[in-house]
């Protein structure tokens, strides 16, 4: 049943998938540097700037993942072999992981073998910062019947506006409602809910859906689509220094972010479908990223770790030369590991199979 849905990956999607894979490590090795150095100065905003433009990525991940259930025809396999086939790509990955990163910090940071300390933040993905990405694909996966009905018998015109209105209700009423009702408890997992990221996930299922008329559209809205980013960024970058840096408070910076994000995912999705049938063509390594990237995406944290223990052992205290040793170590490292486990497991695969 899997190899009659497996078709091969179109190139502006893999560019994509590569660009977003960077990205996040280009972000969690730039944030050591907002978070250690001080609001306000020309250091932190030189860093800052670079890494609140990039947070748009796991919205555009999650996005790929709508578009890849439907362009595929995942959504044509029964629920159980759905849920079979995710199981194997998305939860066993995670589970060596997981276990990794458990014995790193019992070995580094005396964490305790406590049963229910250790599933807690299995299910929460709370054990490292980008692991909470994994439960949202769980949540959207489960429920692959009711996008599956949604996308096949609801207009998007519907569909679509009420999943933003949704997104956001639930990320301003949830946290209140608990409130209300249990005072001393806050509620802290809005961003583990697939609500969060709902709207960004269904127009990548109507996206999926009617792929070439997607294409069509991004091809002849070039212009409208750069503009848009080019009026928001600035904007949003502007509102950014002003929160970041405690000068005044923002009460919208969510719904600025919010726009910002549709911007900058539709404009890096334009640029791909110009350049990536070329480029995804010549250089192999892209492919191999490609292939690798939910590796390098579950292991770059582990690199990360590492390399920050190397540069307290050696006292090397500067940002600049920090992030300089952290890039240099951690993109070659996760990614020639990761193509490597990836390769190993498809040979596993192919004797198994």
């Amino acid at each position: 049943m899997q190899e009659n849905i497996k078709k091969p990956r179109r190139h502006e999607i893999s560019l994509l998938n590569v660009l977003f894979c960077l990205m996040v490590i280009f972000i969690h090795i730039i944030s050591h540097a907002v978070s250690s150095l001080t609001p306000g100065s020309l250091s932190y905003n030189i860093a800052m700037f670079p890494w609140r433009s990039c947070s748009f990525v796991v919205q555009g991940f999650v996005m790929l993942a709508g578009i890849k259930l439907f362009l595929t025809k995942k959504d044509s396999l029964s629920y159980s072999s759905w849920l079979i086939l995710r199981f194997k790509s998305i939860i066993v990955p995670y589970i060596f992981c997981y276990i990794a990163y458990y014995i790193f910090y019992m070995v580094v940071y005396d964490y305790p073998l406590d049963a229910a300390f250790i599933l807690k933040h299995f299910f929460t993905g709370n054990l490292v910062c980008h692991m909470y990405f994994i439960p949202i694909l769980v949540q959207f996966d489960l429920l692959m019947p009711l996008w599956k009905k949604i996308v096949n018998k609801c207009s998007p015109i519907i569909v679509i506006p009420f999943c933003i209105l949704l997104s956001q209700l639930f990320e301003i009423a949830l946290p209140s409602m608990l409130k209300i009702h249990f005072p001393e408890y806050t509620f802290i997992f809005n961003d583990r809910l697939f609500t969060t990221y709902l709207s960004f996930y269904i127009i990548g299922c109507y996206i999926g859906k009617d792929y070439e008329s997607f294409l069509a559209m991004l091809k002849s809205n070039f212009k409208t689509i750069f503009t848009c980013f080019a009026i928001t960024l600035p904007i949003f970058l502007c509102y950014t220094y002003v929160a970041y840096n405690n000068i005044a408070p923002v009460t919208f910076t969510n719904h600025l972010h919010t726009l910002y994000v549709y911007c900058a995912i539709f404009l890096i999705y334009c640029i791909s479908v110009k350049i990536a049938p070329c480029i995804m063509d010549r250089v192999k390594l892209l492919r191999k990223i490609d292939i690798a990237s939910y590796d390098i995406y579950l292991w770059h944290m582990l690199f990360l770790y590492l390399t920050n223990l190397f540069l307290e052992k050696f006292g090397i205290i500067s940002q600049l030369y920090s992030f300089a040793i952290r890039t240099i170590i951690v993109y070659p490292v996760t990614i020639a590991l990761s193509i490597l486990l990836s390769y190993l497991r498809k040979k596993l695969n192919k004797k198994s199979a």
